[in-house]
């Protein structure tokens, strides 16, 4: 790596942490203004009105840093995008651009969940792009036939199988997988953002391990794909100057689902990446996993509000907010760490059983814990 590409990767993550910082505080004004604030009560335990549309500064220091970057190819040949790359940005940002706007109307309106979950789908279907209709395979930058016009999971890693390639499956599984990724993870983060700083913390943990991946991928690391989660993560780190407990200001579901939506993209647009991914956000998507398995069991629907989430439960027993993000946190960089350190997938695999164990044995504990005080 030359000194311009090392320049290119930490002005990245500084340009998007300076806009995003320096938009917060009057993105918090601007709520305050509009009437844009969550108010306590329900389930909400936050001590006063708290402006709720933070993901605006998200959103902003995330697309002015992404753009810029398109700058450094005239400065460096090793930093230009080629024609492939550069329309996968284009439906990152046009698939973004809609999940970001219609959460903002959810934030200030109360959208019901069936427009969100279409907005979610029809995102999903853009970073898709035109692989709807163009299955053919295209020489990448080593002339094998790997390329796609789209964003697309064409195969993924998995022990004792080595890969399961399922664009050769059948290109409509590797759509389907592709749209249920995105949208997994969109929901992910959303359900992760009930503690001041957990959702940007855990998103900025999750962007870096993806930038670390990609510089450290063999035989050739992507730096232009780097990029992206460096942004990102520019823009959780600015964030979480005002969301750090005691949160100023909440990023509302237009940041949340925004960075949901940008870590799936994220985790495939350079390759399957899901391994990291899921180490390092096993503790969410986990308690995910749970909420809608218990909640169809009693009959509700996995979509309603409620303090059933981990983090929400662990509050409620008197472990202190910064405690239980810390906990987050700390366990998301151990796992992410230990993720791109190896390339062992059975290795991976093992890390990934022993945090489901660890998640089990703290849910069973909460929930011990929850009826023993009900009693």
């Amino acid at each position: 790596m030359n000194v311009l590409t090392a320049f290119a990767l930490v002005l990245t993550f500084a340009v998007a942490f300076a806009i995003t910082a320096l938009l917060a505080p009057p993105v918090r004004r601007l709520c305050e203004r509009r009437g844009w604030l969550a108010l306590p009560g329900g389930r909400r335990r936050h001590p006063r009105p708290t402006p709720n549309v933070g993901g605006i500064a998200i959103y902003a220091g995330f697309v002015l840093a992404l753009l810029g970057t398109l700058l450094f190819g005239y400065l460096d040949p090793a930093l230009r995008r080629s024609p492939f790359e550069m329309l996968r940005l284009g439906l990152l940002l046009t698939g973004g651009t809609l999940i970001f706007l219609v959460m903002w109307l959810d934030d200030v309106r109360d959208l019901p969940p069936a427009p969100k979950f279409a907005a979610q789908g029809l995102a999903a279907l853009i970073a898709v792009g035109p692989f709807l209709w163009d299955h053919t395979h295209y020489p990448d930058a080593l002339g094998a036939p790997t390329e796609a016009r789209g964003i697309i999971l064409p195969a993924f890693n998995f022990p004792f199988v080595h890969q399961i390639p399922l664009w050769e499956i059948s290109p409509w599984l590797a759509i389907g997988a592709t749209i249920f990724w995105i949208v997994l993870m969109t929901n992910t983060i959303n359900f992760s953002d009930g503690l001041d700083g957990l959702a940007a913390g855990i998103s900025l943990i999750a962007a870096a391990m993806l930038a670390i991946h990609a510089l450290t991928i063999k035989p050739l690391s992507q730096v232009t794909i780097a990029l992206l989660p460096l942004a990102l993560a520019g823009a959780c780190a600015g964030f979480l100057l005002l969301n750090f407990p005691p949160a100023r200001l909440f990023m509302g579901d237009s940041g949340a689902q925004f960075l949901g939506y940008v870590l799936g993209v994220s985790a495939i647009i350079g390759g399957a990446k899901l391994a990291t991914v899921l180490l390092v956000l096993g503790v969410p998507l986990l308690d995910v996993a749970w909420l809608v398995v218990a909640r169809t069991a009693t009959g509700r629907s996995p979509t309603e509000g409620g303090r059933d989430h981990l983090h929400l439960r662990l509050r409620d027993l008197g472990f202190s907010t910064r405690q239980i993000v810390i906990f987050y946190y700390a366990l998301s960089l151990i796992f992410g760490l230990l993720g791109i350190a190896s390339t062992d997938q059975r290795l991976k695999l093992v890390a990934l059983g022993l945090l489901g164990l660890l998640v089990a044995v703290v849910i069973a504990y909460v929930t011990r814990r929850a009826a023993a005080a009900a009693r």
